[in-house]
């Protein structure tokens, strides 16, 4: 229940190329988790669900933003602004 809720949730719209895309937040959750090296099973047990739902969210959310890997959907993400960078990082690839 509280993952279709979650979904159901609008998330910040980003233009690419003349197209709006968002991402629910789950999936942009997924996506963080991600960016910290986090397997699906890994993300599964850390918000309690099926690794096969994490896989669905990040399968969904590549195809959202024209993607095909698990990390160029990171850095997509990143560039438009849909996910955050990973804590301790100050924005020039070194730990703070």
């Amino acid at each position: 229940m509280r993952a279709l809720h979650e979904d159901s949730l609008a998330s910040p719209a980003v233009d690419l190329d003349d197209e709006v895309v968002t991402l629910s937040p789950r999936q942009a959750e997924c996506l963080f988790w991600v960016q910290q090296g986090k397997s699906s099973r890994d993300i599964g047990t850390i918000l309690g669900v099926s690794h096969r739902i994490i896989e669905r969210h990040v399968f969904r959310a590549c195809a959202k933003l024209g993607v095909r890997t698990r990390l160029q959907a990171v850095l997509r993400a990143r560039s438009l602004g849909l996910i955050a960078d990973p804590p301790g990082r100050n924005g020039t690839g070194r730990v703070s």
